[in-house]
């Protein structure tokens, strides 16, 4: 349970902190890409925005699918950061799942991906957000490498994890 004081700047550091995990639990996309990336609409190719979700296609995207499973809460406020809890579905197997299945198409790959996030465990993680409060106006950085992998279920160090074993194999390659 989060506890402040009664002071006007921790309720409204409280209020502000809240704002993005309102936008996480109510499956706004379009709030959580300003949250994150600072501005809207930030996937201009279609193929790209189709597949990974974007404010237009907020229900058919990848990052949706994930956020549907998703809860996240305040787990600590102090003078320098927020610590917030995410449960998100696990996928930091998927690419080595994927791998082993064969013969897939461009849409039977994003059938496998939807129902292995539907399928995952949950894996919760606490993140740091440092955060400012000056002259009564918020600022956090909410595109930090560790907040992103916790609310996409450690997806990207999954995709990290797989591009560096491809270039292993690939210099494996061609040492031969």
């Amino acid at each position: 349970m989060l506890c402040l004081s009664a002071c006007g700047e921790d309720k409204n550091i409280e209020a502000e902190a809240m704002k993005i995990v309102e936008a996480i639990n109510n499956k706004d996309m379009y709030s959580l890409e300003i949250f994150v990336f600072g501005v809207e609409n930030t996937v201009v190719d279609e193929a790209v925005a189709e597949f990974f979700c974007d404010s237009e296609n907020d229900e058919k995207g990848i990052i949706y699918k994930i956020i549907e499973k998703e809860t996240i809460e305040i787990s600590e406020v102090t003078d320098e950061h927020i610590v917030y809890e995410i449960t998100a579905p696990d996928l930091s197997d998927v690419f080595n799942e994927i791998i082993k299945t064969e013969n897939l198409t461009a849409d039977s790959f994003k059938e496998y991906f939807y129902s292995y996030i539907v399928t995952a465990g949950m894996v919760k993680t606490k993140v740091e957000i440092p955060y400012t409060y000056k002259e009564e106006v918020f600022t956090a950085d909410y595109s930090t490498p560790d907040f992103l992998n916790s609310i996409t279920g450690n997806l990207i160090t999954a995709y990290q994890n797989l591009i560096q074993q491809m270039l292993q194999e690939n210099s494996v390659e061609e040492t031969e």
